[in-house]
C-alpha cells in the first residue's frame, strides 16, 4: 500500500505521510463502530506500507507487479488485523466497514500511484558528454523506470551549483567523461548550501535500471556480494515456503496437462520426459526434468530459433514454457527455486566460465524456474547474451527478495502468452557489457554456435 515508489530524496517524507493518511482513512468506517479494531487496522496498514517502500525500485517496472504487489500488501494488512482482533481484542472487525475500508485504501492507492506516475519524478543531471545524456534517457525509458527523467547534461564541474539551481536537479549521476576526484571535491562544495543526492553511473543502473555493468563488479562490489549478511547468502523462510506454496499449486494443473499431452508427445516414438545434467547452486550438478520437445535423439547443442530439431508440438509448448512445468518436482526436492538464474548445461557453463570471468558467481544460489534474466532478456545463444544475461542475474542475486520473487513471477505470468522463446530484448546492454566488451577481457568472442536444448 504506497502511492509510488520514486526514490527521491525529497519526497521521502511526504510519501510516509501520505500512506499514513491513506491508513486512518482506511480504518475510519471501522472506527464509527469499533474503535480499537480501527487502531489495529490502522497500525496493520502502517507495517505493510513500510515493507513495501523497501523493495528494490525496480519493481515499479513491471505493470503487473505494480498493481499486484499494493493489492496483495493490502489483503495482507487485512489479515493481520483480524488475527490480532482475534488474538488481543476476542472479536474481528465487522466485516461491512472492513470491506469498504479495504476498498477505500486500494482505490486510493491506485489514484496516488497514478498521479504519481503522471506528475512526479526524479530529476536527473548527468554529469558527462551530451551523448551520455541522451543514451541514458533512452534506456531509462526503455528499462520503463519512467519516474526518472534526465532534465539536463553538462560537463562544466565550476558552474554545477548555477546548473543545480537552473534544472531544479533531485539526483547528479555522473560518468567516466568525468574526472572522479574532481566530481567529488565540486560537490563537496555545493553540497554545503543544498541537498542534492549523487551516484557514479554504475550505481545508478544498479538501482534504477536493474542490471549491474559487469566492468564496475571490482574485488569490493563481489565481497559485499559475498558476505554472510548479503541476499546471495541468505535463504529465508519465507523465500523456501513460497517455492513450496507456488510449487504445490502449480503440481495439480501439471499433472493435468502432462497426462493430456503424454500420448501426443509419444507420438514419434520418443519418451515424455526429457533429463539433462545441469549446474546448480554452489556448482553442484543435479537433473532437470522437462517434457520432451525435441525429435528423438537430438545432441545437446543449444538451441535457436526455428531449429529443426524441435518437433511442431514441442514448438508450442517451449513458446508457452508448458515444457518447464515438470521442473516443480526440481524445486520442490530443493534443486530448485522458483525465481533464480535459469540452470546452465555443465558443458556450456564451462565455456563461458572461461570466456566471462564472472560467470561463476551466478551459481551462488539455486537455478530458477524463472528469473530476473529470463524474464528481461529471454533465452540466450551466444556468448555475448549470456553475458547480457549475468548482469542481470548478479543485479537479483545482490537484491533477492520474497517482494522481487513474487513481482519476478507475476511478470513471468504476464509474458507468457506473447513472448517468444528466442527473442532477445535485453535492456541496458550497453551499460552491461561496456564499451570495449570488458566482460570478455576487452573484446567481444564471436558467438558460440553451439546451443541449449
Amino acid at each position: 500500500m504506497a502511492p509510488g515508489h520514486d526514490g527521491s530524496p525529497r519526497t521521502g517524507g511526504r510519501t510516509l505521510l501520505l500512506v499514513s493518511g491513506i491508513a486512518v482513512a482506511g480504518a475510519l468506517p471501522v472506527a464509527v463502530v469499533h474503535p480499537r479494531h480501527a487502531a489495529v487496522l490502522v497500525l496493520a496498514f502502517l507495517a505493510t506500507a513500510i515493507r513495501n517502500q523497501h523493495h528494490p525500485e525496480v519493481v515499479s517496472t513491471m505493470p503487473l507487479a505494480r498493481v499486484a504487489l499494493p493489492t496483495a500488501l493490502v489483503a495482507a494488512a487485512v489479515a493481520i488485523s483480524v488475527l490480532a482482533g482475534l488474538l488481543l481484542l476476542g472479536s474481528v472487525p465487522p466485516l461491512a466497514p472492513l470491506l469498504l475500508g479495504t476498498a477505500l485504501v486500494l482505490v486510493l492507492t491506485w489514484w496516488f500511484d497514478a498521479r504519481a506516475r503522471r506528475h512526479r519524478f526524479v530529476r536527473v543531471l548527468v554529469l558527462g558528454a551530451p551523448e551520455e545524456g541522451r543514451e541514458l534517457q533512452a534506456t531509462v525509458r526503455d528499462v520503463g523506470a519512467d519516474h526518472y527523467r534526465v532534465v539536463a547534461t553538462t560537463d562544466e564541474l565550476t558552474r554545477l551549483d548555477l546548473t543545480l539551481t537552473a534544472t531544479r536537479s533531485d539526483l547528479i549521476v555522473f560518468t567516466d567523461h568525468v574526472d572522479r576526484a574532481e566530481v567529488l571535491r565540486h560537490l563537496a562544495e555545493t553540497m554545503r548550501t543544498r541537498r542534492v543526492h549523487a551516484v557514479g553511473l554504475e550505481t545508478f543502473c544498479e538501482t534504477a535500471l536493474g542490471v549491474v555493468p559487469l566492468a564496475s563488479a571490482d574485488a569490493a562490489w563481489l565481497a559485499a556480494l559475498a558476505s554472510p549478511d548479503a541476499a546471495a547468502c541468505r535463504e529465508t523462510a519465507g523465500t523456501r515456503a513460497f517455492d513450496i506454496v507456488v510449487s504445490l499449486l502449480l503440481a495439480i494443473p501439471t499433472v493435468i496437462l502432462i497426462a493430456l499431452l503424454a500420448p501426443l508427445i509419444r507420438a514419434d516414438g520418443g519418451p515424455v520426459f526429457f533429463r539433462q545434467p545441469r549446474v546448480g547452486r554452489d556448482g553442484r550438478p543435479f537433473s532437470i526434468l522437462k517434457l520432451r520437445t525435441m525429435s528423438p535423439g537430438s545432441g545437446a547443442d543449444w538451441s535457436s530459433a526455428d531449429d529443426p530439431r524441435v518437433t511442431r508440438l514441442g514448438a508450442l509448448l517451449r513458446r508457452t514454457h508448458v515444457d518447464e512445468l515438470p521442473q516443480v518436482l526440481n524445486v520442490l526436492k530443493g534443486d530448485m527455486s522458483m525465481v533464480g538464474p535459469r540452470p546452465e548445461q555443465i558443458g556450456i557453463s564451462g565455456e563461458l566460465e572461461h570466456e566471462i570471468p564472472l560467470f561463476p558467481y551466478r551459481h551462488m544460489v539455486r537455478p530458477g524456474l524463472t528469473g530476473w534474466a529470463r524474464i528481461r532478456c529471454g533465452y540466450a545463444s551466444s556468448t555475448e547474451q549470456s553475458a547480457l544475461k549475468l548482469g542481470n542475474d548478479l543485479f537479483y542475486i545482490k537484491h533477492r527478495s520474497l517482494v522481487l520473487d513474487v513481482a519476478i513471477v507475476l511478470e513471468t505470468l504476464r509474458l507468457t502468452a506473447f513472448e517468444r522463446q528466442h527473442e532477445i530484448r535485453p535492456p541496458a546492454a550497453g551499460y552491461v557489457l561496456g564499451p570495449s566488451r570488458t566482460a570478455f577481457g576487452g573484446s567481444t568472442p564471436p558467438g558460440l554456435t553451439k546451443g541449449s536444448a
